[in-house]
């Protein structure tokens, strides 16, 4: 035991020392991910794979992936699956059980919330990937990175090496992702709050915040543009709607010359030639630019 290991997880081969069991043989994204899960919910992981769990003392053992279990989608009704047509995989079904308590205890603001940004952007596609429906996953990248960690068929490896690295990577995959979810459900929240309770035809922000999935969102249509200071350089101004993109003298002229002289705003950076976007360098030239296409 513990030769092969990461951080708080460690492949054994001993049944009375295992605490969770899943598969041997090829790994995939759900049962990496859920070894990668579970090391966040449990002290210590100490996995066995296996064929079978036929005639093995599994009691007190989290089981996933294997043995046709409260964690296992391989039996006849796949465990369960979404209203909106995707069956849970093991990574799912850990995650229906445990991602409330899991957030709770990283003091996420929006439990809830959370809970469902992490299942819907994320698990529910590596439930997808692995249930093999495909048509799930055109617009979506799951990730596959996992597959190409089992061994090559020219390589010398022993298969728990590889089960580590893939391990590794895919804990490395959920510390940035959960951040990425936990902010980015902050960020719509900040951003509904105070469009919904503007009176103006635009909203300042003083950070470069996420907002594309705050769009729909919206209750308050009075609200057309958003303002945001710019990582790079002065502010992005935002039109929020086609029926209210920028004006074609503005997002169509070549000379951004000629756009400052004639929306008068002499600080303009850059123009989108797809009209949503604007960028000046100072908050005052941003609701000008406004204005103008207002007129």
């Amino acid at each position: 035991m513990d030769t092969y290991k990461y951080n708080n997880i460690f492949l054994t081969n001993n049944i009375n020392k295992a605490n969770c069991i899943t598969h041997s043989g090829t790994f995939h994204v759900d049962d990496v991910m859920a070894t990668v899960f579970l090391s966040k919910i449990l002290d210590r992981v100490i996995l066995l794979r296996v064929p079978t769990t036929n005639e093995l003392q599994t009691q007190n053992k989290v089981i996933f992936d294997i043995g046709y279990g409260e964690f296992d989608h391989h039996q006849k009704n796949r465990n369960g699956k979404r209203k909106n047509g995707i069956y849970y995989s093991s990574i799912g079904l850990l995650w229906k059980k445990y991602g409330m308590e899991y957030l709770r205890e990283q003091n996420v603001k929006y439990l809830e919330k959370t809970f469902e940004y992490m299942d819907s952007e994320l698990i529910q596609y590596i439930d997808a990937t692995d249930n093999m429906q495909q048509e799930y996953l055109k617009s979506k990248i799951s990730p596959d990175f996992v597959k190409l960690c089992n061994p090559q068929w020219n390589e010398d490896i022993p298969e728990e090496e590889g089960f580590i690295n893939a391990v590794k990577l895919g804990n490395e995959f959920w510390d940035i992702y959960i951040k990425h979810a936990i902010a980015e459900v902050e960020a719509i929240e900040i951003i509904l709050d105070k469009v919904n309770n503007s009176d103006d035809i635009y909203v300042a922000f003083e950070k470069d915040l996420p907002y594309r999935k705050a769009i729909p969102k919206i209750e308050n249509k009075k609200v057309k543009y958003l303002i945001f200071k710019s990582r790079r350089q002065g502010y992005d101004i935002r039109a929020i709607y086609d029926a209210h993109k920028f004006k074609s003298q503005i997002s169509k002229a070549n000379d951004l010359d000629k756009i400052k002289k004639e929306t008068n705003v002499s600080d303009l950076i850059y123009t989108d030639t797809n009209g949503k976007l604007c960028c000046t360098n100072t908050l005052e030239s941003a609701i000008k630019i406004i204005k103008f296409n207002e007129s």
